[in-house]
């Protein structure tokens, strides 16, 4: 009895390895905007987290703490730097200034994923540092625009997501009793719609 080998036929395998190329040319758009999605999404959670740690570290410690981005979060005494997108830092304010000196404890320090270069992270903030008093309340500092309200986004800013009614950007809003939370919200008119917080957080 002859034993016959069994197989694809050429025909077979050129329609497979068609099928596979056209997933694969549909997919890859869609998977590349969840990649960046969960990108920004990581990192609100992680400024987020970041903005609860310095509330709850001020109401434990009866200090007042501050957050401010920083242009060297990984250094050995990394400092506040205006405007940077580096990262950011948690510290003790023990001089109540806004601004870490060497010799304050610093409690918490982020870089941001710069893996990314055709299409960077951005961090935009309404001022300078996010300042708790010992209550947990958010306190402004003399000579210092302090901040209530974070935007993170990149080079799709703050346009409305493809088949969505909300922004691919995520804004975090820090209200003044220091309760935190996160938006993407695109409705006119209200204190959480993005589009409305002025240039001073314009993203990209």
């Amino acid at each position: 009895m002859k034993n016959r080998s069994h197989g694809f036929t050429l025909m077979e395998l050129m329609v497979v390895l068609s099928i596979a190329a056209a997933v694969l040319v549909l997919g890859a758009p869609n998977f590349n905007q969840f990649r960046l999605n969960n990108r920004l999404t990581n990192t609100a959670n992680d400024m987020l987290s970041a903005t609860v740690l310095a509330r709850t570290e001020a109401i434990k410690r009866q200090q007042s703490i501050a957050l401010c981005p920083s242009g060297n979060p990984t250094a050995a005494e990394p400092t506040c730097t205006e405007d940077s997108n580096a990262g950011w830092i948690v510290f003790v304010d023990e001089d109540g200034n806004c601004e870490r000196s060497n010799d304050e404890p610093l409690i918490d320090s982020r870089p941001l994923d710069t893996a990314n270069v055709t299409n960077p992270l951005n961090i935009r903030y309404d001022g300078s540092c996010l300042s708790f008093a010992p209550t947990g309340f958010r306190q402004d500092i003399p000579d210092t625009t302090t901040l209530g309200r974070i935007l993170i986004c990149d080079k799709r800013g703050i346009e409305k997501q493809a088949g969505l009614e909300v922004s691919a950007a995520r804004g975090i809003m820090i209200a003044p009793t220091g309760r935190a939370r996160i938006t993407r919200s695109l409705t006119g008119g209200l204190s959480d719609d993005i589009s409305t917080w002025g240039a001073g957080v314009a993203c990209p």
